[in-house]
Formats: structure tokens, C-alpha cells, sequence
């Protein structure tokens, strides 16, 4: 099969190219990016590939590039421009589609330009959001679908602070801070990261996350006909970067969003200088609450090293199972409609991570 890499240069986009060359060697990956050359610490196992210049808005030429590809990996963040020109295309070429959004709204723009494009006609599947939200919370909440003593569900992600940053996630994870939370609108609507929460994750370790839109339509998650809230939080290894973004939070959610980009480029240094007083460790947490608020279950995924790659690894589960079959729908899909879950934790547990 072959698999092209839209954003390859980038930090994500390259760990998903490194992913996908070591898992799923029989891939031919065709990789892209908007300057056309690799950007300085990509990983080496994806620095020998070659790497073409292809512009995101310029239909004909994605199309070409697009030609004999299977799936599209499209890690062209931060998800702030018009993903339809490049949903055209991949309907043109035959070639599904997987992105690494972490926004709602571009996923709300890729479901439309689907059903414009007549995407589930053409049998062609498009899933946004295949990054750790809401994709990966989605898929490994599965685990409770059968229980309907379930009906909440909180899930706290500490990410490790000497993980290497880049502008585009530094622009992606500022861009909601300050702003209303999903669904919401108006001065009295809740506002990303005015509020911290603490949980204990195992071994007594404490986490210190502050509320983050979670990118699922109507904030819920999927248990077959039942919808089961899911409350989402962002931190850090290090608390006092948690408490840092909540107290500037309602500065970044009075500007305008066009630029959070301008000023993620100046904190990137900081961000940098960060590291050094951080660790890799990264935690996922989840936990399961019944009806009342009482703890019924849990899962929790710590990665020691290498945090950066679980965002980015649900595209390769994509393509394996691509490998395997095909999707059995089509049109514009959740991560959970086509990768079983326990083939994610399996790949998990395979790849070191503890669980």
C-alpha cells in the first residue's frame, strides 16, 4: 500500500512517518510538506525518504500527488485554514483520509467538505481527529460501551515537559486558552483552563490539568445510541506550567485568533529553555464514573520516553487495518468506527509504553 504524508517536516507529521516505516515496512510512504525540505531534528529514519513541495490549496497538484495512495495523512497543523480543497482531492484520487486534529471545528470542516464531496458515495472515509483527542480518548473509552453503569467519563492527559516542542503545537495547544469551551458562547459560557483540576494517577503521582475542549461533536462520547460526557484536561509533568497557562489564559482568549500563531513563534524559545527542568514522562488518564460521580473504573497509558509518538501513532493503526480489509463504511467516521480498540492497546503494550 502506499501512504502519503502531508506535513511530514513537522514534528507530528514525522513521528507518523518514523511510525508508519517501522511498523508497517511493506508501506510505500510518500511524504510533503509546504516548504519542501526537512526541518532540522526530524527523525533520521525518515530524513533518507524524499520529500516534495505540494501546496494544501492547490487541488490539481494534491490530486497528482494523491495518485495510487491509499490513505492520507494529513499533519498540516495548526487546523486553522479550509481542509476542503484537500478532501476534494482525496475523493478524486481514491484515497482515504486520517488527520491529526485537535479542533472540532476543522473536523466539522472536514465532515462537510465529506458529505459535499459525496465522500460515503464514492466509498471513500474520512477520519478527522485521529490524534490523542478525541480520537485515541474515543477509541479506548470503548472499553465501557457494554456497561451502563457508566455514565461519565473524565479523562486527564499530563503531558512531559522535555518533549521537544514546535510552533504548531505550541499554537495548537494555546489556541482554545481563554476561549469558550465547546458548545458553548457568551460571557457566561465555561472558558478553557479557568479552572484546574487534580487527580491521582497510580503510584500517588499527581496531576495538576486545567479544562480543555475535548474536539467531539456535542461533547460526548459515543456508546452505540447512548451519549456519556467526557470531561477533558490538559497538564503538565511540572505543575507550575499548568498554573502558568490558567493564569494567562484570559490574556490569550482576548486576542485574535489569527495571532496565536505570530505569538507562538515568540514562546517557542521559552518553551525550549522549558525543557530543561522537565521530564519525558507523559500520563493518559481516564477514568469511568457512574451516575453519581463515584470512581467504577479506570485506565491509565504512562509513556516513560517517546510521549510525542502516541499522538501521532492512530494513523498507523488506520493504515494497518487499511492493510488488512476495507473500511466497511464509508463518509466521514470516528477513529473508534474502524480501529479496534484492543488492536490499539496491543500496539501500545508493543511499543513499551505501560498500560
Amino acid at each position: 500500500m502506499r501512504v502519503a504524508i502531508l506535513g511530514a517536516a513537522g514534528e507530528l507529521g514525522g513521528r507518523a512517518a518514523a511510525l508508519l516505516r517501522r511498523w508497517l515496512p511493506e508501506a510505500e510512504l510518500r511524504c510533503a510538506s509546504r516548504r519542501g525540505h526537512w526541518r532540522r531534528g526530524a527523525p533520521g529514519a525518515v530524513r533518507a525518504l524524499p520529500l516534495q513541495r505540494v501546496e494544501r490549496a492547490d487541488q490539481a497538484a494534491l490530486a497528482g500527488w494523491l495518485r495510487g495512495a491509499t490513505l492520507l495523512v494529513n499533519a498540516a497543523g495548526p487546523y486553522d485554514w479550509d481542509p476542503a480543497p484537500l478532501v476534494r482531492a482525496c475523493v478524486r484520487a481514491r484515497c482515504h483520509y486520517a488527520d491529526l486534529a485537535e479542533s472540532e471545528a476543522f473536523a466539522a470542516r472536514v465532515r462537510l467538505a465529506a458529505r459535499e464531496a459525496n465522500a460515503a458515495r464514492a466509498g471513500i472515509a474520512l477520519l478527522p481527529g485521529c490524534s490523542t483527542a478525541p480520537g485515541l480518548l474515543e477509541l479506548l473509552a470503548q472499553r465501557w460501551r457494554e456497561r451502563p453503569d457508566i455514565a461519565a467519563v473524565d479523562a486527564f492527559l499530563s503531558m512531559g515537559s522535555r518533549n521537544p516542542p514546535s510552533r504548531g503545537l505550541l499554537a495548537g495547544l494555546l489556541a482554545p486558552l481563554g476561549r469558550p469551551m465547546q458548545g458553548g458562547s457568551g460571557d457566561g459560557a465555561e472558558r478553557c483552563f479557568a479552572k484546574l483540576v487534580a487527580a491521582r494517577a497510580r503510584g500517588g503521582v499527581r496531576l495538576l490539568c486545567g479544562n480543555y475542549p475535548a474536539a467531539l461533536p456535542e461533547g460526548a462520547l459515543h456508546f452505540g445510541a447512548r451519549r456519556v460526557p467526557l470531561g477533558f484536561h490538559i497538564g503538565f509533568d511540572r505543575a507550575w506550567i499548568a498554573r502558568a497557562l490558567h493564569g494567562i489564559a484570559p490574556l490569550l482568549g482576548a486576542l485574535p485568533p489569527r495571532n496565536i500563531a505570530r505569538l507562538a513563534k515568540w514562546l517557542l524559545p521559552m518553551a525550549q529553555l522549558a525543557r530543561r527542568l522537565g521530564t519525558p514522562r507523559g500520563i493518559l488518564l481516564l477514568i469511568a464514573r457512574d451516575a453519581a460521580g463515584a470512581e467504577r473504573d479506570r485506565l491509565e497509558i504512562r509513556a516513560l520516553q517517546a510521549g510525542l509518538d502516541i499522538p501521532a501513532a492512530p494513523p498507523l493503526w488506520v493504515a494497518q487495518q487499511l492493510a488488512r480489509e476495507a473500511p466497511r463504511a464509508a463518509g466521514a467516521l470516528r477513529l473508534a468506527d474502524l480501529v479496534p480498540a484492543q488492536a490499539a492497546l496491543t500496539w501500545l503494550a508493543a511499543a513499551g509504553y505501560e498500560i
